[in-house]
């Protein structure tokens, strides 16, 4: 099922009764904290209950940080937000986000950002099409970064958009009305369909920069990824290891399940988009750039106060500017 993150934030700035933690400090020690950038998942919004509490943490464990909640579309009510997550065109939301964060003071120098779930993809795609200002630190929790073979199971009791989201793309996800719709099938690669999926997506091929090779040997996604993420000072991916939500869950680590042995999974340094370096994953990997990391428990469920979101925020947000 899916789960809110307001149910799995038991930070200490809302858990009664936690226990006493050793103070969480950035590497450096000068200056003004970094500012961080914050893409809320699927079905959640930016300022619920969960999302506020995680940024109030990040404020409480850094004094003077700028944290910017992102709002997608631009302006939308809570409901329209959320509704958003579900239905519409994904390069849509990133469009309008790389607007928005260009015009914030605040930014200019760059920034840290962290993505939940699927709003890790979104905020891939700024670092990636956009970048100005810069993304530093790239975090992400839990997302589909090589996408989902399965769709993600709408949230008990369910929700209006995501029931009729479910029920479109089950009629047909690879056609050309889901893949201009529907978020969840932006993002939706079945290697067992996987000529469909290059012939019909233009989100999540493209990020990776798939598409097959041209006469050149070159990836043939859209504008070849983009900046690549050359251009990020370390990515930080966290996968969980009971993840269920997200079908393989190691696709938050890129990796992809074997076409030809459904039970296997492919790790990312044992495909092309590793090899070839289709968006510079292996270049930051090979200067110790790229962070592959695993939290317990299910999706989403980031831990308590000093436990596996506390120690991310600990190490890769707050830096000094």
């Amino acid at each position: 099922m899916l789960v809110p993150l307001a149910a799995c934030l038991l930070l200490g700035s809302i858990a009664a009764a936690a226990p006493a933690q050793a103070p969480l400090t950035a590497p450096n020690t000068t200056g003004t904290p970094r500012p961080l950038v914050i893409w809320h998942g699927l079905g959640d919004t930016a300022h619920s209950e969960g999302m506020d509490a995680f940024a109030d943490r990040v404020r409480e464990l850094y004094p003077g940080i700028y944290v910017h909640n992102v709002v997608a579309p631009r302006d939308a009510s809570s409901s329209d937000e959320s509704r958003a997550g579900w239905w519409g065109s994904a390069v849509g939301l990133g469009d309008d986000v790389c607007e928005q964060l260009a015009e914030i003071d605040e930014l200019s120098g760059g920034f840290d950002a962290i993505g939940f779930s699927q709003g890790g993809l979104f905020i891939r795609y700024y670092a990636q099409y956009c970048n100005d200002p810069p993304v530093r630190n790239l975090i992400t929790f839990g997302s589909p970064h090589f996408g989902i073979a399965a769709l993600i199971p709408c949230p008990d009791p369910p929700t209006l958009a995501c029931t009729l989201a479910a029920r479109a793309a089950k009629a047909g996800i690879y056609t050309a009305w889901a893949q201009r719709n529907l978020i969840q099938a932006q993002y939706y690669r079945d290697p067992a369909r996987l000529d469909e999926f290059l012939l019909s997506n233009e989100f999540i091929r493209d990020l990776n920069a798939e598409g097959g090779l041209d006469d050149d040997g070159e990836p043939t996604g859209r504008e070849h990824g983009g900046l690549g993420l050359n251009e990020v000072e370390n990515v930080v991916a966290i996968a969980f290891d009971e993840d269920e939500t997200v079908v393989p869950g190691l696709s938050a680590h890129w990796a992809t399940i074997d076409p030809d042995n459904t039970t296997a999974i492919i790790p990312l340094k044992d495909q092309q988009l590793y090899k070839q370096d289709w968006i510079g994953l292996r270049k930051l990997d090979k200067k110790g750039r790229l962070h592959l990391q695993t939290c317990p428990g299910r999706h989403m469920q980031i831990g308590g106060d000093g436990e596996c979101g506390d120690k991310v925020l600990a190490k890769w947000v707050g830096w000094r500017a």
